[in-house]
């Protein structure tokens, strides 16, 4: 069985500079998991802390306003969410600066949005995208989910009064016009009609049976709308059918590899593997789908390829996998690499 090896550090690397090779080459200097002379799987891309991170060389009229004004820099505070739509633009859920943190790479821009539709965001925990790219926020404080085009407009409000006790971890079934909530202190997971914002229901109790969870936190939904939801002071990962019933759990509270300290967010690559971030752990685990720990990447620390207390896990359709990681004020950004196949 290779899950030892698969397991060791990463291979070695002082930064994030070296040369980027091919899928599954290593080039001198670059962090990947497994380490060689095993095939990677995993390959440290780069992170973002600041909007200069995506704004490029200063050009003389912002070298001129900063002159007169001073740096013109927003960082983040504490992220805890991320979600990169269609056109690349990566949204940072920061609710320590109580806004969400929009970064285009593309076009070296940067702005961020603490208001939608006139109402200040105050707890902004969790960010999600549908397949149009129209962006939902989670306000733990205002307890609402709120949502914006995406060319940026206001759009559909979620959650009356009463409807939320304070919402975490939120997740998108564009196929079936859904969006999941998780409601920490309710102990369940509440479903809304994208379409016209009505609440449909609720999935789950407090308990510990399947089905049942405990401080549920984070959420994410795959392309056959099973739901996967961090089941948080349970310990496991729970994996729900589109009817909500329970399929399959996996996970416990304790210090051994493949069990869980602080589970966090949870995302899926192109090939179903799960990606479950532990914020006590100070690492990203991967499992495939039934529940079997197939490698970790991480580690404590502030150097690149390591963590202080992760929180969301987004991957896009190129199988970019970006990391919340909170307590180091960035989101880091890594590739995984499918497996070669012969033809």
């Amino acid at each position: 069985m290779l899950l030892a090896l698969l397991l060791s550090p990463p291979a070695s690397g002082e930064d994030d500079s070296g040369a980027r090779g091919k899928k599954g080459e290593v080039t001198a200097g670059e962090l990947v998991w497994p380490p060689p002379p095993l095939e990677p799987r995993i390959r440290y891309l780069n992170s973002i802390a600041t909007s200069d991170d995506v704004r490029g060389k200063k050009g003389f009229w912002r070298k001129l306003w900063e002159f007169f004004r001073g740096p013109d820099i927003r960082a983040m505070i504490k992220p805890m969410s991320v979600a990169v739509d269609g056109k690349g633009r990566i949204y940072v859920a920061d609710p320590a600066a109580r806004m969400v943190h929009l970064f285009h790479p593309a076009r070296n821009r940067y702005r961020s949005i603490d208001t939608i539709d006139e109402t200040s965001l105050q707890f902004p925990i969790s960010v999600a995208l549908d397949d149009r790219d129209h962006l939902y926020v989670a306000d733990g404080h205002r307890k609402r989910i709120f949502s914006l085009t995406s060319r940026g407009r206001p759009g559909r409000i979620y959650g009356k009064a009463g409807q939320l006790q304070r919402p975490a971890g939120i997740a998108v079934d564009s196929r079936r016009r859904l969006l999941y909530v998780a409601d920490p202190p309710a102990h369940d997971i509440k479903i809304f009609s994208i379409d016209d914002g009505r609440l449909k229901g609720s999935i789950g109790r407090r308990g510990t049976a399947p089905g049942e969870f405990n401080f549920p936190t984070w959420l994410a939904v795959d392309a056959g709308s099973r739901i996967y939801v961090t089941d948080s002071l349970n310990g496991r990962v729970q994996i729900l059918g589109a009817d909500g019933k329970p399929v399959a759990s996996f996970g416990k509270l304790g210090v051994t590899t493949g069990s869980f300290s602080s589970p966090k967010g949870v995302a899926l690559d192109s090939d179903g593997h799960l990606y479950v971030a532990d914020a006590g752990f100070d690492n990203i685990q991967i499992f495939d789908q039934s529940g079997r720990l197939l490698l970790y990447f991480g580690g404590s620390g502030q150097a690149p390829g390591l963590f202080w207390m992760p929180g969301g896990v987004f991957i896009d359709e190129k199988d970019r996998i970006y990391v919340a990681d909170s307590y180091n004020r960035r989101v880091q950004i890594f590739q995984y690499l499918k497996v070669k196949r012969e033809p």
